[in-house]
């Protein structure tokens, strides 16, 4: 083992305890390994998903350090790391993936059946320490800010979908959602269309004008019909490409109404019910042929790696990030960060803990 600072043996961290019962608290530094590295923490994001998993659903056990969105520097390494990764900053890809499952075996890691996850199956980012296989690492150039980089795993969700949409130069994309990972997927199809129109569609009138603020087209729905507004921004029936970021009936219906014939449809976001779908969309599903297609996490394989491509684009200097940031908070905050989260009334795309 090789350490850059004397690693103390108790830290700060946000451990939930139960559904709603978080505590700022003093725990355990965890125990660096063979073939690991010792993060600490710089900044981690709070992830629509931390919501329902903190205050309705809790996480896989208790107690457990949520924070799945989350950048570092490395300040020790297990044996067997290489030495040279002692400070570089680095965010991490929070997957850990059984590697014995059928789809391990095609390196399709998201899809693996029996996975574990940091931040909701183990302790993950809100804590100022954090233990990390080198595999999950992904380094980042010290030009880019910690909480940038805490960007990059929303990033590669939202490059993700844009990728599995197939979105080509000239595409008309509109994009059903008005979040961090909304605005994300449309800054990606606004690089890969090139020269199509690209629309945020949502009901939230002060993220549309942000949205706006951002160069996108907008559709608010609650004053306009989307397919009337697709059509009224692009001058044709239809979006070649629609891609939905918020996990319910109207978006979904939405995201169908809004797509041409012969177009696609992406689903990205989590539901917090069970959803139906009218007759009506799911007859124009049918005769507008449409495709549907899922999309989960994000790739990380030596095919398709969504996390560098992401990084990179970061690092290119191409993308206003710091627009996408709302708020930042000491840990010590955590009552005023997530009650910001949660009040609907509030503006905010991505609230984050700096540490």
């Amino acid at each position: 083992m090789k350490s850059l600072i004397e690693i103390p043996k108790k830290m700060k961290a946000l451990n939930l305890h139960g559904v709603g019962d978080l505590r700022y608290e003093e725990v355990d530094v965890p125990e660096l390994k063979e073939g690991t590295v010792l993060l600490n923490v710089k900044a981690c994001g709070i992830c629509s998903s931390d919501i329902p998993r903190i205050f309705t659903n809790g996480t896989y056990h208790f107690p457990t350090i949520p924070g799945h969105e989350f950048s570092g520097r490395i300040v020790a390494v297990g044996d067997g790391v290489d030495e040279s990764l002692l400070g570089r900053r680095s965010c991490v890809f929070p997957m850990l993936p059984c590697r014995k499952c059928r789809a391990c075996a095609k390196e399709e890691w998201a899809q693996c059946s029996s996975y574990s996850y940091f931040g909701s199956r183990q302790d993950g980012g809100f804590a100022e320490y954090l233990v990390v296989p080198v595999w999950n690492l992904v380094p980042f150039a010290d030009t880019l800010s910690y909480e940038e980089a805490a960007l990059c795993e929303p990033a590669a969700v939202s490059l993700h979908a844009v990728n599995i949409a197939g979105v080509k130069k000239g595409d008309n994309v509109a994009v059903v959602g008005t979040g961090a990972i909304a605005l994300l997927i449309g800054l990606f199809a606004k690089r890969k269309s090139e020269t199509g129109k690209v629309i945020i569609a949502g009901r939230s009138a002060d993220k549309l004008e942000n949205a706006a603020k951002m160069g996108f087209e907008t559709i608010n729905t609650a004053e306009e019909p989307i397919a009337d507004g697709v059509k009224r921004i692009t001058g044709i029936d239809g979006a070649d490409v629609a891609i939905e970021a918020v996990g319910t009936n109207e978006a979904i219906s939405n995201s169908v109404k809004a797509a041409g014939a012969l177009g696609r449809v992406v689903l990205v976001g989590n539901p917090y019910e069970d959803l139906q779908m009218e007759k009506n969309v799911y007859w124009s599903v049918l005769r507008k042929q449409l495709t549907l297609s899922g999309s989960w996490n994000s790739n990380y394989n030596s095919r398709v790696n969504d996390w560098k491509e992401a990084i990179s684009i970061f690092e290119s200097g191409t993308l206003d990030l710091r627009s996408l940031i709302s708020r930042t908070y000491p840990m010590s905050e955590y009552e005023k960060a997530f009650a910001d989260v949660r009040d609907r009334n509030t503006f905010t795309l991505r609230v984050m803990f700096t540490i």
